[in-house]
């Protein structure tokens, strides 16, 4: 009879060791897919912002097998499902942009975040970029008085939207003539005023956007609002350009944005800005994804970035674009 030694570890078989490597890949396979996903059940909208994080995962689990020889089925589906996420940084790197020239139009959008950010932060921010129209989300009525004390009055001095409390309050600020369009506050919805630009080079309409975050309770509502956005971005006419800004509260990775969007070019992919990332800024948790976003319909992009500005959890994001005359 042979008696094992004290201690000695027994190694899982190699059938153990297929089965797990199996069970791992079809568990990356399946978060990949959340992609795909439309829905705004079991908290699916929250593991799709972090897609990003799943697709490093999807490719690092496929590399390892790859190293370890892992000659299995689980090695071609693992590879197969890292393709995804590959193919798809592989495409927000291509640019498509025009050159810059005189009359072009810079939009930003800035989260307050309940109104805390930095006012003159901000304001030097605008002034730095020759920001044309600011579309100010969650800007309180306290936050509205402290930015007219920063001078972002004489930057920008046309206005539509309201300060409100909380984070209700949304504004598009513009160094050209405003004409409001839509300016209804709907009790518990997040404000999202419609305004017309009237910029030297021509007229472009801008939509401040801000629906619910899709967390907890709010996740339906959210679903709801994104296929109102998109209801309402169709019923706008196609022969004077639009822009939309604000925080989303969603990504790419998320299908209700997709096809809220559909039609629309973002700038920072038009601008092969990569892997961009707006929230959660100065957290504990690194930024991880998109959620604050310019897009554009009838012109062209010529550039496009980000900044941040103390006391917000949001990234600034900004783009320059060519409204046709």
């Amino acid at each position: 009879m042979t008696v094992r030694q004290a201690g000695t570890v027994r190694r899982p078989s190699a059938r153990t060791r297929r089965l797990a490597a199996a069970g791992l890949t079809v568990l990356v396979g399946l978060l990949v897919s959340t992609r795909w996903w439309d829905t705004h059940r079991f908290q699916v909208p929250v593991l799709q912002a972090a897609f990003p994080v799943v697709g490093a995962l999807a490719v690092g689990w496929a590399a390892l097998l790859l190293a370890l020889r892992h000659r299995t089925a689980a090695t071609v589906l693992a590879v197969l499902a890292a393709l995804v996420p590959l193919l798809l940084a592989g495409g927000s790197l291509r640019s498509d942009t025009v050159p810059a020239r005189p009359g072009d139009q810079v939009v930003m959008s800035a989260n307050l975040q309940y109104g805390r950010a930095d006012p003159a932060a901000l304001v030097t921010l605008v002034r730095q970029q020759r920001v044309d129209v600011l579309v100010l989300v969650e800007v309180t009525p306290d936050a509205a008085a402290a930015l007219r004390r920063a001078g972002l009055d004489r930057l920008l001095p046309q206005s539509a939207g309201s300060p409100r409390t909380g984070a209700d309050g949304t504004m598009i600020r513009s160094r050209h003539p405003l004409q409001t369009l839509e300016n209804a506050q709907v009790p518990g919805l997040f404000g999202s005023p419609v305004a017309r630009v009237r910029a030297p080079s021509g007229t472009y309409v801008v939509k401040g956007v801000h629906p619910y975050p899709p967390a907890g309770e709010l996740v339906a509502g959210w679903h709801r609002q994104l296929r109102d956005l998109g209801r309402w971005v169709r019923a706008q006419p196609t022969d004077e350009p639009l822009v939309l800004a604000g925080d989303f509260n969603s990504s790419s990775a998320h299908p209700a944005f997709r096809e809220a969007t559909a039609g629309l070019t973002d700038a920072h992919g038009a601008a092969g800005k990569g892997w961009v990332r707006t929230w959660p800024v100065g957290q504990r948790v690194p930024p991880f994804v998109q959620i604050d976003h310019v897009l554009q319909r009838g012109g062209r992009v010529v550039d496009a970035g980000s900044a941040t500005v103390p006391d917000t959890d949001h990234a600034v994001v900004w783009a320059r674009l060519r409204v046709p005359g």
